[in-house]
């Protein structure tokens, strides 16, 4: 889904001399890209997408393809924004090497995410050699980002997998995630739990196409909903399971 998203200014060049460096890129790299993302921003180029939180850019060149992703806005709408790309940021450091996530090359000049263009099919419009298949890899993903500290939070958006050209699952956009802090921290682990169950009911939910009664007792034993979503389901008429 796309959304209309104005943008006000950009920060200046000198910035990247005091930024942290992304990961596996080479400066002299970095040094070339940040004037470019800030002269598409700018004129409206190199547009892969619009989003209630930013614009994604597409970069290629160097043998890369990279997504690039802007929080845009003014004043607190822009400060709130840029802080839910950080949290995003933080997901994936923590996700480092899963396989099925993308490849986070780091968070330049401060603000811009740079991350791996995953080659592939939009979830909603793919096909596949073996559905069953994808879906227990999928499974294995999700369970990988959990072990990891990471839940996702809005897998339930068909917008947020993708069937890789080489037929595997991939998870994208951890914009909503959860990440589960060490020492005692109730709220945030109840928080991380909760994106936890989130998380399996969309698979369960994406794997039957919703029809629940369909699902094998062993499927039908992940789904955890909360209290207030059995409320929300049970009002609506929905299937508990």
């Amino acid at each position: 889904m796309v959304y209309s998203c104005g943008a006000c200014r950009y920060y200046p060049q000198a910035m990247i001399e005091t930024a942290k460096k992304p990961e596996h890129l080479p400066p002299a790299f970095t040094n070339d890209l940040l004037p470019w993302i800030e002269s598409s921003l700018a004129a409206g180029r190199n547009i892969m997408a619009r989003s209630n939180q930013g614009i994604l850019l597409m970069f290629e060149g160097d043998g890369l393809r990279l997504v690039v992703k802007s929080a845009m806005g003014c004043g607190p709408v822009r400060t709130a924004r840029q802080k839910t790309l950080e949290r995003e940021y933080a997901a994936y450091q923590r996700l480092a090497g899963v396989a099925g996530v993308p490849i986070c090359h780091g968070l330049l000049a401060r603000r811009y995410l740079l991350l791996e263009f995953i080659a592939g099919t939009a979830y909603r419009e793919a096909s596949w050699q073996d559905r069953d298949d994808w879906f227990a890899g999928l499974l294995k993903v999700i369970r990988a980002f959990h072990t990891r500290g990471v839940s996702h939070g809005d897998l339930k958006s068909k917008s947020n997998l993708i069937v890789g050209h080489d037929q595997q699952p991939h998870v994208i956009d951890f914009g909503t995630a959860f990440t589960l802090q060490d020492g005692f921290h109730p709220l945030n682990n109840r928080l991380f739990e909760y994106g936890k169950r989130l998380d399996i009911n969309a698979w369960v939910k994406h794997k039957y196409h919703g029809r629940y009664k369909d699902a094998s007792a062993e499927d039908r034993e992940l789904l955890d909903y909360s209290k207030i979503e059995y409320l929300i389901r049970k009002l609506r008429g929905r299937p508990m399971h």
